[in-house]
């Protein structure tokens, strides 16, 4: 299991359908995300591993629905921001946005990453409260890794970027947004040292939205089957036996937050 889990990995780190440009579009420094050739097949193979771990989300298999996704997420979660726009039927143009990524602030061990993580726990409590017209709820992210949160700290702003993979349209706001707090806190639990409780703590307290962390409560064990593989890559491959007694220990600290909301 563990080698099968090790090139789960190594597979879906290694998924990349979009190549993204920082270039200039009159005189305005944006990005330029255009969808890869070749990409239909990864993400075929990438749909069909997401639906055998039955975890809700996937990818446009069609690169004009997608670019209207990304610039979709992207002018409903940031209106002050002008200038996203579809390009093409396979490219979009985003403006550029200034931060460092939560994953990156982490591996520099970057003196304010307890700041950036109550940022980004801010800035999610925010989107999740969006109204989306496509779920007709609340919106969710979908891949809420480390790297798709960026953080100006001396802005005191985060912003949500990756707008690839989306939830189902039939989850319900709450298990979708669950999905969004778990796929932040699956990498920290998977750190080698203790950075992590402090950390976590930081974030479950900002956040601190009722129903998805009674969802959240619930969801904080290992799951079987193919939807481990997903966890492994989640936690950068950490061991079982490092994950499980930290699900339990932040457990304690959901319900801790719950009790002081109570």
């Amino acid at each position: 299991m563990d080698s099968l889990q090790q090139a789960a990995g190594r597979l879906m780190n290694r998924v990349r359908v979009n190549h993204v440009q920082a270039t200039e579009r009159d005189g305005a420094a944006v990005f330029v995300k255009r969808r890869r050739a070749g990409a239909l097949a990864v993400i075929w193979f990438a749909n069909r591993f997401m639906a055998l771990a039955h975890n809700g989300t996937s990818m446009y298999l069609r690169a004009d629905e997608w670019a209207a996704w990304e610039v979709y997420c992207a002018q409903l979660l940031y209106p002050e921001r002008p200038g996203a726009r579809v390009e093409s039927s396979s490219a979009v143009v985003l403006p550029r946005v200034d931060g460092i990524s939560v994953r990156t602030m982490v591996r520099r061990s970057h003196p304010d990453v307890r700041t950036a993580l109550v940022l980004a726990a801010r800035e999610l409590r925010r989107v999740h409260e969006t109204t989306c017209a496509h779920y007709r709820a609340g919106w969710s992210h979908g891949d809420l890794h480390l790297d798709n949160i960026l953080c100006d700290v001396a802005e005191g702003r985060a912003t949500l970027i990756d707008f690839d993979i989306r939830h189902a349209f039939d989850v319900s706001a709450t298990l979708r947004q669950c999905d969004d707090v778990m796929a932040v806190l699956l990498e920290p639990i998977g750190w080698p040292d203790d950075r992590w409780l402090s950390l976590a703590t930081a974030f479950v307290e900002e956040y601190r939205r009722p129903a998805v962390l009674e969802a959240l409560g619930r969801q904080l064990l290992v799951p079987r089957g193919v939807a481990r593989l997903l966890w492994y890559v989640g936690t950068n491959g950490a061991s079982m036996k490092q994950i499980e007694p930290r699900l339990q220990k932040l457990q304690q600290i959901v319900s801790a937050v719950q009790r002081g909301q109570s």
